[in-house]
């Protein structure tokens, strides 16, 4: 059995929209591709149905994949009947019995995986559910070395109010692992409820950064042809200055 722990981030779904609401800037960029290939979507790693909702809204014929139970109920409560097949499920592990000429992963889902066998493990769930030339987009963070660091020091980052009425504070702490290119971000949310019950939060996420060759050769030894590469969500090319990675696959025949 597939066994799976990097989800501390996604325990309280009210939190999680209000830190990860918008539709743009990846939201259109998953829209236009969806309307140029056509067919059934699979957005894969759906959360709270942040992009899934909007495309079905666009009479995109999509279904929504997520492993984390509550996200689920969220989007389709948020969903409010919209014809959209729900899906929970391990990305590693999924088998739904049909496929989909376009699959997507946003959010830095891919990222998640910690280890070139997660990833491969994934990548084949993914071209057994592409049909014959299917696609494949997800997005990567750049790997800058400024960005590979330890700040050791909690850091004050945001701060915001639920709609459940809690003032959240949220800071963290970050360390980088070289040797596994995995970066974990701890972040640490304190809110007070309106029956002065005071809470804190930690919540580490791992994430592991593959440089572009790196990328582009994960991505080809496991059955994709990378069609394009793009640096930001305007389909600019990709530049040592740009923050993310955007790859466009193609399933090999």
């Amino acid at each position: 059995m597939i066994e799976y722990n990097n989800l501390a981030d996604y325990v309280d779904p009210i939190i999680y929209d209000q830190e990860n609401s918008r539709f743009e800037p990846d939201g259109p960029f998953f829209l236009e591709m969806a309307r140029q290939i056509g067919g059934p979507v699979l957005d894969l790693g759906c959360g709270s149905g942040r992009v899934t909702i909007p495309l079905a809204q666009e009479g995109i014929d999509i279904t929504g994949l997520d492993i984390v139970p509550g996200m689920l109920a969220q989007a389709k409560q948020k969903a409010a009947g919209l014809p959209i097949h729900w899906v929970e499920a391990d990305g590693r592990a999924f088998q739904l019995e049909r496929q989909f000429d376009f699959i997507f992963a946003a959010g830095c889902v891919f990222q998640h995986l910690l280890t070139r066998p997660d990833q491969e493990t994934m990548l084949a769930r993914i071209r057994e559910h592409l049909t014959a030339n299917g696609r494949f987009a997800t997005a990567l963070f750049f790997p800058h070395l400024d960005q590979l660091t330890a700040v050791t020091e909690e850091q004050a980052w945001f701060s915001y109010t639920t709609i459940d009425g809690r003032g959240v504070d949220v800071s963290g702490t970050e360390y980088y692992d070289p040797l596994r290119q995995v970066k974990v971000e701890t972040a640490i949310r304190r809110w007070t409820d309106k029956d002065g019950h005071s809470t804190t939060l930690r919540a580490p996420l791992s994430l592991r950064y593959l440089f572009p060759q790196e990328a582009e050769a994960l991505f080809h030894y496991n059955g994709f042809t990378t069609l394009s590469v793009y640096g930001d969500w305007d389909r600019t090319p990709l530049t040592a200055e740009s923050r993310i990675m955007i790859y466009v696959c193609q399933k090999k025949g």
